[in-house]
């Protein structure tokens, strides 16, 4: 299909995450139109992931999209976010940026006849919890693959280069969810027991101060952390004796999610080392990471050196005289992939992601189509 044509024809699909099959339906539909025997991966009834094979040379190259979009926020022009809308150089529409431009760039590169062993893998579930990736992680599919190139956008970098940039790592991510005693008592004697919320919210600023304390890594953004959730009540006329909070929290490599949970209880004992909560009937304040059905995503970072990247880095200087490198500020589906092969991705220009203003560069979408067909041809 024509590149423009066929990004309207993803736009009109619905794919929110949790409704993908119809959007698999078609591009498994389109890979097997393009000589590739394909097969699913599922994750729950309707709910799968397509994966295309072709070629027997070389080991396999990965080209990753995710299928998926979020739901439609906000007031959409004309009511409309499955429809394309062309206003300029200008594309809108749901997903457009994130990242059924993408997903299409792949499709079109596909069209290019080589006997180079290509493997495509369309995910499901990425803007959720990635369980899409993780089970064609858990079925192998990742292993034995000399690298994955991805054409998901660059998240949370300040300046948009569309395909002039190539991102190669991102921050990884954990939430950690801290259990806070209090002390109870009749609600006309307050001051008698410990106020589990109003000390979980002062424990929340004193670990909202360790941003710029967390660690540094020498190319990823630096590691940051923001409360996103207190909770506790009383449900008497009595002061409320335990509250949760939770914390979102970014990591850079070395860190996992052990490690930064680790640093977060060091740093909650001492805090505590001699309060009223060192001892509170055997109680203390204690962080866990607060648990999920996928596991949470690593940071990563390919080297520049790599082969393929270098490949990649070519083709863009040949288009554009110069070839950017960005390391991303939050997760992907990348960081699932990264954990088995070397990857790093290129995307459209664009903005307005997760909500109604989104949109793409249709003369950045039309080079990045150009830019992943080479790079397919030349492997």
């Amino acid at each position: 299909m024509e590149p423009v044509s066929l990004l309207k024809k993803l736009v009109s699909i619905n794919s929110v995450f949790g409704s993908e099959s119809e959007m698999g339906e078609f591009l498994e539909g389109q890979l097997k139109k393009l000589g590739f025997s394909t097969r699913r991966i599922e994750i729950a009834p309707g709910r799968f992931n397509v994966i295309g094979e072709r070629g027997s040379r070389g080991k396999p190259i990965l080209l990753y999209g995710h299928m998926d979009t979020v739901p439609p926020y906000g007031e959409w022009k004309g009511g409309k976010p499955f429809a394309l809308r062309e206003e300029g150089d200008r594309l809108s529409g749901l997903g457009v940026f994130d990242m059924k431009a993408g997903v299409a760039a792949i499709l079109c590169a596909c069209e290019q006849k080589t006997d180079r062993r290509l493997r495509v893998v369309f995910g499901v579930d990425e803007e959720n919890d990635s369980e899409g990736s993780h089970a064609v992680a858990a079925a192998g599919l990742f292993d034995g693959v000399e690298a994955v190139l991805s054409t998901e956008i660059a998240t949370g970098i300040t300046e948009c280069r569309g395909p002039r940039e190539i991102t190669l790592g991102r921050r990884g991510r954990c939430v950690i969810e801290v259990n806070v005693p209090g002390r109870s008592a009749h609600g006309a004697n307050a001051a008698r027991g410990v106020n589990a919320i109003t000390e979980a919210a002062r424990l929340a600023l004193e670990l909202e101060k360790l941003n710029g304390r967390l660690g540094k890594h020498q190319l990823l953004p630096p590691p940051t952390l923001f409360v996103r959730r207190i909770a506790g009540e009383s449900t008497s006329l009595s002061v409320p004796d335990a509250a949760v909070l939770e914390l979102d929290i970014h990591l850079v490599v070395p860190q996992t999610p052990k490690s930064m949970l680790n640093d977060i209880n060091m740093f909650i004992d001492g805090l505590y080392a001699t309060s009223k909560f060192s001892e509170m009937n055997g109680r203390k304040v204690e962080a866990r990471l607060k648990e999920r059905k996928v596991p949470y995503l690593a940071p990563y970072a390919t080297p520049e050196s790599n082969a393929q990247v270098q490949l990649l880095s070519g083709i863009v200087k040949e288009k554009f005289g110069e070839a950017h490198y960005a390391y991303g500020a939050s997760v992907a589906d990348d960081n699932v992939l990264a954990a088995h092969a070397p990857t790093f991705s290129i995307g459209p220009m664009g903005g307005g992601e997760h909500s109604c203003n989104e949109w793409t560069s249709k003369e950045s979408y039309l080079q990045l189509v150009e830019i992943v067909k080479k790079f397919v041809l030349k492997l």
